[in-house]
């Protein structure tokens, strides 16, 4: 068998004859610096068997861990435009709620003069009579 992938919750070989894909489970093997020796025979269903995986370059070890790598730089960009999207309309909200507040106390500005104005002119027209 040849090692293919190393998962945290089991390794990934696949049988040299027929390509075929097998799982072993973290704790049914030992690291050795050939590769990894199982504490079980594996046996494929293409008559193959086999004790041990060794780290041998295969073109589909490559392109799946190619594949992950671009999945990986796919899920950041999408964190990362997620993140500028929701900048964005904070700020937009910020800066309509400071314009927003700021024609309110303008408003509220113009009512209060237009009120002392013609409170001035009422106390006005009262000396006057």
């Amino acid at each position: 068998m040849e090692f293919i992938r190393d998962y945290r919750h089991f390794i990934e070989v696949g049988c040299p004859s027929c390509g075929r894909k097998h799982t072993v489970q973290k704790g049914r093997y030992n690291i050795s610096p050939q590769g990894y020796e199982f504490h079980a025979v594996l046996n494929c269903p293409c008559g193959q068997s086999a004790s041990t995986a060794g780290k041998g370059k295969r073109t589909w070890a490559f392109k799946s861990e190619n594949n992950e790598f671009m999945k990986r730089n796919k899920a950041t960009s999408i964190k990362i435009m997620l993140v500028i999207g929701f900048t964005i309309l904070f700020i937009a909200s910020e800066m309509f709620y400071m314009f927003h507040t700021q024609e309110e106390e303008k408003k509220s500005a113009e009512h209060e003069v237009k009120t002392e104005a013609s409170s001035h002119l009422s106390v006005l027209n009262l000396y006057k009579l």
